[in-house]
């Protein structure tokens, strides 16, 4: 018995992220409900195809979410045929959407964060090397400075943008569930998860809901400390796992609340 039977668990990734998720939760036998927060969508395709040319000059691409690597690759078919080319992702998630493409990671941080990543690099010379770093551009700038620190070249592209959804009604429809006590655990996954429902809360004049995860009438889980920043902000402290994947904030939320 893992503490979570029939307990109801919101997932707040993209859609196209929850169902990983959703087959975690059933497998501790509580109920998944998928209600996005934010949205995913290409952000400059021109961007993409530019850097793809650049793969011969590059001595690095690095991959910090799957959807980058998604939307790199929907317009750069052949980089396997780059020269002298290594590839780093941030975390497991990233790794294995980069397997999907036949293509290996050369580096991956113990710790699932940008500073992981900065850290892991430091056993690398990259000094006077071109980097090629797709991904959103509202993504805190912590990792390209430090590579520059280090002495590389960062070329950023915009890979994609991370939006409030266009069909708010799930969003609706959840903070109506939260506020009923028809909800017991929430699992956010990055800062724009928490903000984006706060928001809607906010406009709906329904932000009692977080007094509601103040005090724990509904728990709180933060994938990782960007996130749980974010919430901190919001006086709400959440529950976060030392290894920052969805799977080990549902351990840690089980630790919680069979002691």
């Amino acid at each position: 018995m893992s503490g979570l039977e029939g307990k109801r668990i919101v997932i707040t990734r993209p859609a196209e992220r929850t169902r990983d998720s959703v087959e975690i939760i059933k497998a501790y036998g509580a109920i998944p409900i998928v209600t996005p927060t934010i949205e995913l969508k290409d952000s400059k395709p021109e961007e993409m195809i530019n850097l793809c040319k650049m793969k011969n000059e590059l001595n690095w691409l690095v991959f910090t979410s799957p959807r980058a690597i998604e939307a790199f690759f929907k317009y750069c078919k052949d980089i396997k045929s780059a020269q002298n080319l290594k590839i780093a992702v941030i975390g497991p998630k990233t790794r294995e959407t980069l397997d999907k493409f036949d293509i290996e990671a050369d580096l991956m941080p113990t710790d699932y964060t940008a500073e992981g990543l900065l850290e892991s690099f430091e056993g690398f010379d990259i000094k006077g090397m071109k980097m090629g770093l797709p991904r959103t551009m509202v993504a805190r700038y912590t990792l390209p400075k430090g590579l520059e620190d280090q002495g590389a070249t960062v070329i950023l592209a915009d890979a994609y943008k991370s939006e409030m959804p266009d069909d708010k009604s799930k969003i609706y429809d959840l903070i109506d569930d939260i506020l009923n006590k028809k909800i017991d655990i929430i699992m956010f996954t990055s800062p724009l998860t928490v903000k984006n429902l706060i928001k809607v809360a906010k406009e709906e004049n329904k932000e009692e809901i977080i007094d509601i995860f103040k005090n724990k009438e509904v728990l709180v889980g933060a994938i990782g400390p960007i996130t749980k920043k974010v919430l901190d902000a919001y006086g709400i402290n959440p529950i976060m796992p030392e290894v920052y994947t969805f799977k080990n904030m549902l351990d840690k939320l089980v630790e919680v609340i069979n002691k």
